[in-house]
């Protein structure tokens, strides 16, 4: 299915690659022999995109704001389709590199197969140790799924092995009864385990009076309360020990599938028996007249992969707009700390005689000569600009101061044309103590808000000093305890 899904994927990449083939790709993007293709898939998605009214509002319009207030008075049209299209090549760059390894990892899970020739397979060398193959086996057209075929293939002194002997029995009794709560009441099948993890020891068991088979079925028409034993005999390298479990058994109802399964495990432990000197262990076929076929359990990550490449692609065509929003936010931010220096300038220009406009006209020559002289671009002082040229191109005073505050988009700024707005409607009374006011309201607030920011700094870094003093304290403390 995942595979089926990858091909259809591919084709339909393929397909708009051609589609696509003769789209010109604008000379601001950069691309190379690889990535050209999915730029001009770009260009032409990003047209669909212009001529859809409802996806050109969400895709394009946003956008194009956002871009506008970074860019002041300039056309930014251009800016916010090779933005889009950016966006959309990214995102089909990486879904086909997804959907692309996720096929690879498909075709090398289907070639990297353990079942040879439909029922072989191959031993591990010495003691380079067991490993269990999963597989599928139908047993007289009854299905045993996620079937569990261990491939065996090799040690402590013997004064180690007895000591971990207790503790292992007690772990292998555990193991024996499982479900069965004490060895007094058996009505459940035992777990007889051939080794447990942790330890070296290799068990072979031995079920007395033939009531339980050995691989722990209970066998059919038993009598109730009938005492039997469950003798496990240990073995590591040279060392041999026998421990014997009493055990009172109890009848137990097989179903057809738990006496097939009985029937293909003791058919699997003869198979292994008779080719434990073989390089291969050969699965039977065949026993007590039943059909077995065997067929290998694989394990498909295709979806996963698909999943994962279509969430990279949406990540990556939702990350450009993030890095918009954040520098939009950056810009707010430098604005509102730029506000103090704007208004003492105005309340020292205008207190000094000059009319607003010429204020603003000489606060934004000095910025500009700032600007020529190397200083960093603020925007600010753009949109002041933008506004002085509004008023010398003929635009009214009051439109350009609406316009600009209309651009800023900051509070602190509406307030301010506002303010400018009562001294051109009004005259200059009471004018200047309001902007004087205005201005120290405002250099008490950007003191604020500095402080602010340095107390977030301080908070953000408590979890770094905190790991720095765990890790001295760890360094201190751990040779102190090794020494002692």
């Amino acid at each position: 299915m995942g595979m089926l899904i990858c091909l259809i994927l591919l084709v339909l990449t393929a397909v708009l690659l051609i589609v696509c083939r003769k789209e010109n790709v604008p000379s601001e993007i950069e691309s190379s022999m690889v990535t050209i293709p999915f730029y001009r898939a770009g260009v032409f998605l990003s047209r669909k995109v212009s001529e859809d009214e409802k996806l050109s509002n969400m895709l394009l319009q946003k956008n194009s704001e956002r871009m506008y207030l970074l860019n002041p008075g300039k056309d930014v049209r251009r800016s916010s389709e090779i933005h889009l299209i950016k966006k959309i090549s990214g995102s089909l760059i990486f879904l086909t590199a997804g959907i692309m390894l996720a096929s690879v990892m498909f075709i090398k899970n289907v070639n990297s197969t353990l079942l040879k020739n439909g029922n072989s397979l191959e031993r591990r060398e010495f003691e380079k140790g067991d490993y269990t193959a999963l597989l599928d086996v139908n047993v007289d057209g009854e299905l045993f799924e996620n079937e569990r075929v261990e491939v065996l293939e090799r040690l402590y002194n013997e004064e180690e092995l007895k000591a971990m002997m207790p503790e292992f029995k007690k772990d292998l009794e555990a193991l024996l009864l499982r479900k069965n709560k004490t060895p007094d009441k058996i009505d459940h099948d035992l777990d007889p385990q051939s080794d447990i993890d942790g330890y070296p020891f290799k068990v072979e068991w031995d079920f007395d009076n033939d009531l339980i088979s050995r691989d722990g079925t209970l066998k059919d028409d038993l009598q109730a309360g009938t005492l039997t034993e469950a003798t496990a005999d240990i073995s590591c390298g040279d060392y041999r020990e026998s421990y014997t479990i009493p055990l009172m058994v109890y009848p137990k109802a097989l179903s057809r599938h738990e006496e097939l399964h009985r029937i293909l495990t003791e058919a699997l432990e003869k198979a292994s028996e008779k080719s434990s000197t073989d390089k291969e262990l050969i699965l039977p076929e065949q026993t007590e007249g039943i059909e077995i076929r065997w067929s290998e359990k694989k394990k498909d990550n295709t979806m996963l992969f698909l999943i994962t490449a279509a969430a990279v692609a949406a990540a990556m065509f939702m990350a450009p707009d993030k890095d918009l929003d954040k520098k939009v936010k950056e810009r707010d931010e430098q604005m509102l700390m730029d506000y103090p220096e704007v208004v003492s300038k105005l309340s020292l220009y205008i207190g000094a005689g000059m009319t607003v406009r010429m204020a603003w006209k000489k606060i934004t020559d000095e910025y500009v000569q700032r600007v020529n002289k190397g200083e960093k671009r603020h925007f600010i002082y753009e949109e002041m600009r933008l506004a002085a040229y509004e008023m010398e191109s003929g635009t009214g005073e009051l439109v350009a101061y609406r316009h600009f505050s209309k651009r800023c988009r900051v509070q602190k700024y509406v307030k301010l044309v506002s303010l400018l707005e009562q001294s051109i409607k009004l005259g200059a009374k009471n004018f200047l103590g309001a902007l004087k006011e205005e201005a120290d309201d405002a250099v008490r607030n950007s003191r604020a808000a500095v402080k602010r920011k340095g107390e977030e700094a301080g908070t953000k870094l408590l979890f770094p000093m905190m790991l720095m003093l765990l890790i001295v304290m760890v360094v201190i403390i751990v040779p102190a305890f090794m020494t002692m």
